[in-house]
């Protein structure tokens, strides 16, 4: 954000915007000059607060009132302010126990993650890790009638997505590992997203000499067909974290309205094209948010996770009030995501 203050607006700034999240109450120029514990008069305190005003920085939510951060002013503390936090040795030793490898259950350990995310910050913890996103290992077909044929995607870190498919035609095995070796071939190791890619442009330029068969499984669901939303491991815990605040207890529309966003696994998903081109824990406050409508109310706190390759894989992150302990929670959020990358950097060595 380009506005220029000087180190005096900027320390007064700081204090308006930390004393609100910590209490929720808006600041008044006497309470600041006892805090500030300076030579700073309370009238020149008011004079400069009057130009963070102006610049949209602070305003007054009721008549002879103190000062809270706008939208704005929560943008320029996280960006230009904010001094983030530590976490201890037990924060982080819990994360790592509620993140553990379970028997090599990702489920297990998406839920565990969310969860912990969710308890350190008070809020909505999110983990997401879609299918799309992820490395395909292999891929096999397994004949069950002449016209039926199960799919087994295994993708990189382990998990496994069992699909059957009706054909037009009678199969034999052997046609079918002709298929999957064409298929294992070309998308080893690649995203669905990346493999999709790769065999249309084969097939557009007729760079293949794909029988009636690979073409037919390719199409009917097994590379070129989307995934569904409602398949991807999308872990949102800790709703009920939203009820716990007196502030945004007062609110209980806006809170029904963040539960039916985060009820619809698109919006989740859209998070993670949100993050795709930035670097480390990023913030989205208020309508910044347009995954989630763009509700003013609401921030989310998110990192995205990758491969050993660099490959963005998932995400982890915390959604709450705009009134968030920024401070704290980025560390949350970021060990969490660092803790998710190792694991499941160990797991894809176990399985190679």
């Amino acid at each position: 954000m380009s506005i220029d203050l000087d180190l005096r607006a900027r320390e007064i700034l700081q204090w308006i915007v930390e004393d609100y999240l910590s209490t929720g109450e808006p600041v008044g120029s006497r309470t600041l000059s006892h805090r500030l514990n300076s030579a700073i008069s309370a009238a020149t305190i008011r004079n400069v607060m009057s130009h963070l005003t102006d610049a949209d920085l602070i305003y007054s939510p009721h008549t002879s009132a103190g000062r809270q951060p706008t939208q704005a002013g929560l943008r320029f503390y996280v960006d230009s302010l904010m001094q983030r936090g530590e976490l201890s040795q037990t924060e982080r030793l819990h994360i790592e126990n509620k993140c553990q490898l379970r028997g090599t259950n990702l489920r297990e350990i998406y839920d565990s993650a969310s969860t912990a995310l969710s308890g350190l910050s008070s809020c909505v913890g999110v983990v997401l890790a879609p299918k799309i996103h992820k490395p395909i290992s292999q891929i096999q077909f397994m004949k069950l009638e002449p016209q039926k044929v199960l799919v087994i995607m295994v993708t990189k870190d382990g998990m496994v997505e069992n699909r059957i498919i009706d054909l037009a035609m009678d199969v034999s095995s052997d046609m079918l590992v002709q298929a999957s070796n064409y298929l294992n071939d070309r998308i080893g190791g690649r995203t669905v997203h990346e493999a999709r890619e790769i065999i249309a442009r084969d097939i557009g330029q007729g760079e293949t000499q794909l029988q009636k068969l690979t073409a037919a499984l390719i199409e009917q669901g097994v590379i070129l067909q989307p995934t569904s939303v409602d398949d991807d491991y999308i872990f949102v815990r800790g709703q009920s974290q939203l009820l716990t605040d007196e502030t945004t207890a007062s609110s209980l529309g806006e809170i029904r309205d963040l539960l039916a966003a985060l009820e619809e696994h698109k919006n989740m998903l859209d998070i993670m094209d949100a993050v795709r081109d930035g670097k480390g824990v990023q913030i989205f406050i208020g309508s910044e948010n347009r995954s989630l409508g763009g509700q003013a109310g609401w921030s989310t706190v998110i990192r995205p996770y990758r491969d050993e390759t660099g490959r963005i894989i998932g995400a982890t992150g915390v959604i709450g009030p705009t009134r968030l302990n920024y401070k704290r929670i980025v560390p949350i959020v970021d060990y969490t995501a660092q803790v998710m990358e190792n694991l499941l950097s160990t797991l894809s060595l176990e399985k190679s």
